[in-house]
């Protein structure tokens, strides 16, 4: 994929100067505009250095929407295989998310940063036959690859020429990591070589990566909780419908969390190609040291208020304990503001989104059978949900609300995932990252492994395991949990091949324990 679609390769170079061309002529336009600011603002958040230098704002943010583009159009070949894009309106459909929506796949990126190049007819710029352009090329460069058993990671090489300095590791060393000293293979009655560290898996075992990247962590903790489930005799749409709780991932980054839900997607395999309920991709774009607070005044019980640079965003509580209520209630608020775009030409905006928010409010109120959210809110659990819907209507009538609904829907996911915890957390981090996600994440008595430089995990080891990884990656250790003890990875017949499984991996390392 490299090779074919890399910098340099034709359809790079064709795709991203029909980009530009596009971006020239609508970057002014509201939607356009702000989803670059929001851009600009992650990237100098994520990378601590102004985009202006690498290698230019706009390139860059053009470079990364063309291999957003080209996650979506590869998920969409992936979860229907057999049959063909069947035209414009569908490509359309793919690259604003309408279509993984209707094929009941949610949190897939809905009006995310990337999302700019779906123009509404309202801006009246005549691009449309450009960007179809522009979508049909990319999708034509694909349709001779069989992404039928596509495997995560297939993009990453291509995300890590644009963000360079983004953490990496060996495939068998991630699943390793998951499946021996985090216990996710675990299995009673299992013939696999025993290890301190590996345990029957409990029902409720659950991971959360708090910057997971392009989701490789969160890849082999859904595979190896596929294995042990399916040995456990657990039927596949259960697998499905079960994995969204018990692997969860956010990260800072959007353009890896764009490839991350890709990913996730892959790693669930050919359960995504066949008809199945509602599911959630449980990957967001949020920094796991910003947790939503309650707003001022407000008991802890009842509220948290998400902040962003467009303001302040109330939540009531059933929404953060439960998040397919952010994807399906807030979510259906998108409905609600074209409504009030349309109402325009005949009443004033106070009568519009008043109109619009009257409607919304007996949906909130409502019960909803047959549906993941069957439950109303109360009346005053709707009134906090209505203040942040008619802020977002108004921002969506500016032309903003559907960057600041997915913004909404994202950055809440460290509320949502500090007030249940997980038993097992993992990542790529410092120390001092380590200290804090096990603090606000992680169970009591629950276990966290971290990735980071070995002098770091070297001066944080009193009273936990460290695992010393010379012979892999030279320059870093792993830190886990307690109790406190010392080992080490060693390859015993030279090196591994950096995509090869535990599985076929774990005969040619030792996992030496030093006493």
């Amino acid at each position: 994929m490299e090779a074919a679609f890399g910098p340099g390769s034709p359809i790079f170079t064709q795709t991203t100067e029909r980009l530009s061309r596009i971006f020239s002529q609508a970057g002014h336009t509201p939607p356009v505009a702000a989803r670059f600011r929001e851009w600009q603002r992650s990237w100098i958040n994520v990378h601590g250095q102004d985009p202006f230098r690498a290698p230019s704002n706009e390139e860059l943010f053009i470079h990364q929407t063309y291999l957003a583009l080209l996650a979506r159009l590869t998920a969409r070949r992936f979860v229907a295989p057999r049959r063909p894009i069947s035209g414009a309106e569908e490509l359309l459909e793919i690259i604003n998310v309408d279509y993984f929506g209707r094929r009941g796949i949610g949190n897939f990126g809905e009006g995310d940063y990337f999302s700019w190049v779906s123009l509404e007819p309202r801006w009246e710029l005549d691009l449309e036959d450009l960007v179809l352009e522009t979508v049909q090329g990319l999708a034509e460069a694909l349709a001779p690859y069989d992404f039928t058993q596509a495997a995560p990671g297939i993009l990453d090489g291509l995300y890590r020429r644009t963000v360079p300095d983004s953490p990496w590791a060996p495939r068998w060393l991630l699943e390793y990591i998951v499946e021996e000293e985090l216990g996710l293979a675990g299995n009673p009655g299992s013939d696999r070589r025993p290890t301190p560290t590996r345990r029957g898996m409990e029902s409720d075992l659950s991971l959360l990566d708090p910057a997971c990247g392009t989701g490789a962590f969160l890849c082999a903790a859904v595979g190896a909780m596929s294995r042990s489930m399916r040995d456990r005799g657990g039927d596949s749409l259960d697998l499905l419908l079960e994995m969204p709780d018990r692997v969860r991932g956010m990260d800072r980054d959007p353009l890896a969390v764009a490839l991350a839900r890709l990913n996730y997607l892959l790693a669930l395999g050919d359960l995504v190609q066949q008809q199945h309920p509602p599911v959630l991709v449980p990957v967001y774009l949020a920094d796991a040291a910003q947790v939503p607070a309650s707003p001022p005044d407000t008991p802890d019980d009842e509220a948290i208020a998400v902040s962003t640079p467009a303001g302040d965003f109330p939540l009531p509580l059933p929404m953060v304990d439960n998040p397919v209520m952010l994807d399906w209630v807030l979510g259906r608020l998108t409905n609600y503001m074209g409504g009030a775009q349309l109402r325009l030409h005949m009443q004033s905006e106070e009568e519009a989104v008043q109109e619009v928010l009257n409607a919304y409010y007996n949906y909130l109120t409502a019960p909803k059978p047959r549906t993941p959210v069957p439950e109303a809110l109360t009346p005053k659990q709707a009134d906090i949900l209505l203040e942040t819907a008619r802020s977002l209507v108004k921002l969506h009538i500016r032309g903003e609300g559907s960057l600041w609904l997915h913004v909404v829907q994202n950055i809440a996911a460290p509320a949502v995932f500090s007030r249940c915890r997980f038993p097992r957390l993992v990542a790529s981090g410092s120390r001092a990252f380590f200290e804090m996600c096990s603090s606000l994440y992680l169970r009591p008595q629950g276990r966290a492994a971290m990735l980071m430089t070995k002098n770091e995990a070297a001066a944080g080891c009193a009273g936990r395991r460290l695992v010393g990884l010379e012979g892999v990656l030279p320059d870093a250790a792993l830190l886990v949990t307690g109790p406190e003890q010392r080992a080490r990875l060693e390859p015993t017949g030279g090196p591994v091949p950096d995509d090869s499984s535990w599985a076929a991996a774990e005969t040619a390392v030792r996992v030496v324990d030093d006493v």
